[in-house]
């Protein structure tokens, strides 16, 4: 296959690809081995646009999700950073009423489809791991956050209007705090066709023992991502 050649052959194959179906990420695998052993493989450069920009301050309204008003937990600043053209991530600074160390906060990981064959083959390594937290890296985690607060995971999964989210909770004498994490891949009742995954961390503390305050913000939050997304009201039965 000569230089000329082998952009028009990725062309076609991205311009035949078939809608999002479970064998596509074999076919994807397959294809990137017949390239690289065909001899092709000497115009794939490497894409250095896969390297995180630099955080950027953004409007609340520019954010892919909405919050419920809360006195407590503010949006007090949201900044957004791309990765490659695949993901974008979100930091949604909020209110703390505590004197507690750390920063309350939402974070979004928004990752897309990319509009090519080729692109598929070149993604950017994945910003968020799956599963998002194993209990050695959650152990981790929680200690970073909630330094001398007794910490509990969560028995049972929480339920939102995207599905069940797992969290954990940390208290002291004073304070509460909760972090919470989901991992949105439903295609059928939220996520349009292009977004193929979204990923929620949610870190709070408040003054007081009421856990349920505190996850309020994250049970009623909602997803504006900029294609359609199905209405809250639209999920039946989930």
């Amino acid at each position: 296959m000569t230089g000329k050649e082998a952009p028009m052959a990725v062309m076609r194959m991205a311009a035949t690809l078939m809608p999002r179906t479970a064998g596509r990420a074999m076919l994807w695998a397959a294809l990137a081995a017949t390239l690289l052993t065909s001899g092709c493989a000497g115009w794939v450069r490497d894409n250095l646009t896969q390297s995180a920009t630099p955080w950027r301050r953004i409007q609340p309204a520019a954010l892919p999700v909405t919050l419920p008003d809360s006195r407590d937990f503010p949006i007090v600043a949201a900044r957004m950073r791309d990765t490659g053209t695949v993901y974008k991530t979100y930091n949604v600074a909020l209110g703390n009423p505590t004197s507690l160390a750390g920063e309350n906060r939402l974070t979004v990981d928004v990752q897309t489809l990319p509009d090519s064959l080729f692109g598929a083959l070149v993604q950017p390594p994945r910003v968020f791991p799956v599963p998002l937290y194993t209990m050695e890296t959650l152990t981790v985690t929680t200690r970073r956050e909630f330094p001398d607060m007794k910490v509990k995971v969560a028995d049972i999964a929480r339920r939102n209007r995207y599905g069940d989210y797992d969290y954990a909770t940390a208290q002291d004498q004073e304070n509460s705090c909760v972090l919470a994490w989901q991992l949105i891949t439903d295609h059928k009742r939220m996520l349009p066709e292009r977004i193929e995954a979204v990923r929620l961390e949610y870190r709070v503390c408040g003054v007081g023992s009421n856990i349920r305050a505190l996850l309020a913000p994250f049970d009623g939050l909602t997803l504006t991502l900029p294609e359609t997304i199905l209405e809250a009201q639209d999920l039946g039965g989930l």
